[in-house]
């Protein structure tokens, strides 16, 4: 009987809290190292260009930019072009923005800028294989990584922040990390009132 009072006693104290958003912190804070776990988890990436090209995005190395709310990160190029069997390598350098994914707790990389993109000087090529390899290069990386999934919220946590009436809101990049604020599900009302 003791046994059954306590878990009352529990499950009422889990209601009120839920009800009244207590024990539910207002933001969470990844920070960068987490982020970078989680980024380097995803690659590295592989496509073929135009039957001739095979190009692939590796070894991740992430920086919190708080000054303008994005995230930055330097890859490694590599690539063989199978027409003239030439190997090449270079860094990638881009800035991307995040947005939160309901549907499956994830948050993903959005409006990739590329930064710059350098092949090894070693590596010669004629200058306007260089200029198309640029080109394309940027095009590639930027629809590549656009939506890509850096982060999926677990879903037992997610669960358990929507039945206490909770959901990932607002993300903003900061000094100490990647800031996901806990925001209150609106109401289904408030919904479908809104223009």
């Amino acid at each position: 009987m003791n046994s059954v009072r306590r878990w009352l006693a529990l499950l009422a104290g889990l209601l009120l809290a839920s009800c009244a958003g207590m024990g539910v912190p207002r933001s969470i804070t990844l920070g960068e190292a987490e982020l970078q776990a989680q980024l380097a988890s995803r690659f590295p990436l592989q496509r073929s260009l135009l039957d001739t090209f095979e190009l692939q995005l590796s070894d991740p190395r992430l920086r919190l930019d708080a000054s303008t709310r994005r995230l930055a990160t330097e890859l490694t190029l590599s690539g063989s072009d199978r027409r003239s069997g030439r190997n090449l390598q270079g860094r990638l350098a881009l800035d991307y923005a995040l947005r939160f994914e309901p549907q499956d707790g994830s948050i993903r990389l959005v409006q990739p800028r590329i930064q710059s993109l350098q092949f090894d000087t070693e590596q010669a090529l004629p200058a306007r294989r260089a200029e198309m390899l640029q080109r394309i290069g940027v095009a590639w990386a930027e629809r590549l990584l656009d939506d890509l999934p850096l982060y999926r919220v677990p879903a037992e946590r997610l669960q358990r922040l929507r039945s206490a009436g909770f959901q990932p809101g607002t993300l903003q990049v900061t000094p100490a990390g990647l800031e996901i604020t806990i925001e209150p599900v609106p109401a289904a009302g408030a919904r479908a009132a809104a223009p």
